[in-house]
């Protein structure tokens, strides 16, 4: 068989996935954008499924990001992409190619650190300090949050405080840093991981102070975890355990706390009764159906005219929400 034949038969035997099509950035090659175009390019008169082809970034699949054409198949990334090695795969009919590429970025931030408090919370602050090339545009984020916070620079060195987001209690993420000078972009991710404490579930009243004399029309404020249901079990009474009249029935309200936890109450007592007081009961309920303890909330008319003051106070009535 001659030489020239004994090559092209050779040739055939290999298969096509061991074939290197051209492609971008090449294997192993190093370079300076976080966001560079990544395309596989079709060999010339190959006839392909090229529509059903599938692009994988270190072994996430981005396929419905990506451009395809007869000529090839190409990715960009929405976001930067963080320093270090990729690996690309692309799916084309019976065909895999993959390659691997390494992104080593600007170099405009020399390093990056945190502190944290000891066991942080849910809107503790954490102070991040970085140090870069001076005249950029610096700021923060905390992986999985789409949060940024800006860092303000004074000859190089960038710094800025964050609160934790209520959304991150109970998970961990990394604070990682960007800084971006005349058009390109460096991020590094600084050392360690911030593990963020779930939050207890527990309700607080914070003001009036349980106890104390309040006008006919106020405002009961409280605190729980973020985005929780208050249920409220409201019981107006006659201070001194004498009836002047009939008054209305209790209550059961229900409130969503804010996205900090917050909520409040507005109670107006029943016109033309002296002696009034009221028990506000409250019970927090997660998205879980869980609850917490009930708290209870005290408070008194002010009284107007010649009575004379109570020497016994009325005990708070433990009463849970929902009860008739």
């Amino acid at each position: 068989m001659p030489f020239v034949l004994i090559l092209l038969w050779l040739f055939l035997q290999i298969p096509a996935q061991a074939l290197e099509w051209a492609h971008q950035p090449s294997t192993g090659e190093k370079i300076v954008s976080l966001t560079p175009e990544i395309a596989l390019y079709w060999p010339a008169g190959a006839s392909l499924p090229y529509r059903q082809a599938r692009l994988f970034l270190d072994g996430t699949e981005v396929s419905s990001e990506c451009l395809r054409t007869g000529m090839f198949i190409s990715y960009k990334p929405a976001k930067p992409l963080q320093r270090g090695v990729h690996k690309v795969r692309v799916e084309v009919g019976e065909t895999v190619q993959t390659w691997d590429f390494e992104v080593v970025g600007s170099a405009w931030i020399k390093g990056c650190v945190f502190t944290a408090p000891f066991k942080p919370r849910a809107f503790d602050k954490i102070v991040v300090e970085m140090k870069g090339r001076n005249m950029g545009k610096g700021w923060v984020e905390l992986t999985g949050f789409p949060e940024k916070y800006k860092m303000l620079e004074e000859r190089g060195s960038y710094k800025t405080t964050v609160k934790i987001p209520a959304k991150l209690a109970g998970k961990s993420c990394r604070v990682e840093v960007f800084l971006e000078r005349d058009g390109e972009l460096d991020r590094q991710l600084c050392e360690g991981t911030l593990t963020i404490a779930a939050s207890d579930l527990t309700l607080r009243w914070d003001s009036p102070e349980n106890g104390s004399t309040v006008d006919k029309v106020l405002i009961a404020r409280g605190a729980t975890v973020p985005e929780a249901t208050v249920e409220l079990h409201v019981h107006t009474f006659f201070r001194d355990g004498v009836d002047f009249g009939k008054l209305p029935p209790d209550v059961h309200p229900k409130i969503k706390a804010d996205g900090e936890g917050k909520f409040q109450y507005e109670y107006k007592f029943p016109p033309g009764y002296p002696r009034l007081a009221v028990t506000i009961i409250g019970v927090a309920r997660d998205t879980f159906e869980n609850t917490s303890q009930p708290a209870g909330l005290l408070l008194y008319l002010k009284t107007s005219g010649g009575l004379p003051p109570l020497k016994i106070k009325t005990p708070i009535l433990d009463v849970p929400p929902g009860s008739p």
